[in-house]
């Protein structure tokens, strides 16, 4: 890449790290190798989740050979989404590149997320063209990935995958939290920026275990919901309460009208004849009015969460560099 965006000065590279002592080194290694042949200045942030292994040892180790990198090491195990969330808020980068720290992702494809970065797109997903997945899951992860694309309204194939390149203004305030990490390509894209795919290959594991589970579809058909809800109603939770509770409230209401119209005037005997109906009535009025209350609850709610200033929901032991750490190696 001979030319290049003068606006892009320097490049980060976040990678959440839980149990991945033995593939740390080379991790590194290829990690440099491929940033330094970029016309640009980069660090490398590698985010200690609670690692039950030697993974902060490593982290530190690798430090004194590669100055550019950087150790994030949270006091305990608080999930992908959190460690990702750690390391975007201390980069530095015009561009942040995130991606998983087992070698399924291969650094060298950060030379093609930057080719379209330079070609003027804000955001580069990484599209899987083959992973080492049974039949079932690549079904499930295909499925998911369309209602994603549905529910999200953003034309992009693929979500899962970690590895995307994202101009740094995209994650500022970004506030993941939960499992969101898997939505977050779906999620900045809908600011009307201009983004795409790249087909990347995920390679099979060489050292550890792999941290998906099975139980993790469920999880993500229920994150799905919450992406609805974030996607649509986030800053406006009361349209959607509101909505749910004034037509209950209605259906309660006009329920109930009816049959004092009908007691009334037409004889209907409510108590014998329709005493579930009546009941049943109640109830929605009952529940469209607790609907309502909770989309009052909620919209001060957002208000008060957008207006305020909110406390990190990490707690960082410590921040590893190679100056800090050669001054505890010499001590």
């Amino acid at each position: 890449m001979h030319n290049h965006n003068t606006s892009i000065r320097k490049i980060s590279v976040v990678v959440p790290i839980y149990n991945e002592e033995s593939n740390i080194a080379e991790l590194c290694s290829r990690l440099h190798q491929v940033l330094d042949s970029l016309p640009y200045k980069f660090e490398i942030i590698l985010v200690n989740d609670g690692s039950m292994d030697n993974s902060a040892k490593m982290i530190a180790d690798m430090c004194l050979i590669f100055s550019e990198l950087k150790g994030i090491d949270l006091a305990g195990n608080y999930g992908q989404t959190i460690a990702l969330r750690a390391g975007f808020e201390l980069a530095k980068g015009d561009v942040i590149i995130a991606m998983d720290g087992d070698l399924q992702h291969d650094p060298a494809d950060i030379i093609r997320f930057m080719e379209k970065i330079e070609a003027g797109y804000d955001l580069v997903g990484g599209a899987k063209e083959s992973r080492p997945d049974s039949w079932l899951k690549s079904k499930l992860s295909a499925l998911a990935h369309k209602l994603i694309s549905r529910l999200a309204q953003v034309e992009m194939s693929y979500f899962g995958a970690t590895f995307k390149a994202y101009r740094s203004y995209l994650l500022k305030h970004s506030n993941l939290l939960g499992d969101s990490h898997r939505f977050l390509g779906a999620i900045v894209a809908r600011k009307g920026i201009k983004y795409t795919e790249i087909p990347i290959t995920i390679h099979p594991r060489l050292y550890g275990t792999s941290n998906y589970k099975m139980n993790k579809v469920w999880k993500v058909l229920l994150d799905l919901i919450f992406l609805k809800f974030f996607v649509s109603y986030l800053k406006k939770p009361f349209r959607l309460f509101g909505s749910i509770g004034a037509g209950m409230l209605f259906f309660g209401l006009t329920g109930l009208a009816g049959f004092a119209i009908g007691s009334f005037f037409f004889q209907t005997n409510v108590k014998e004849d329709f005493i579930v109906e009546y009941f049943s009535c109640a109830i929605l009025i009952i529940m469209g009015m607790l609907f309502i209350s909770i989309g009052i609850l909620a919209e001060v709610g957002v208000y008060n969460y957008f207006g305020q200033k909110r406390m990190s929901p990490y707690s960082i032991r410590s921040i590893i560099s190679q100056t800090k750490h050669a001054k505890e190696t010499n001590s």
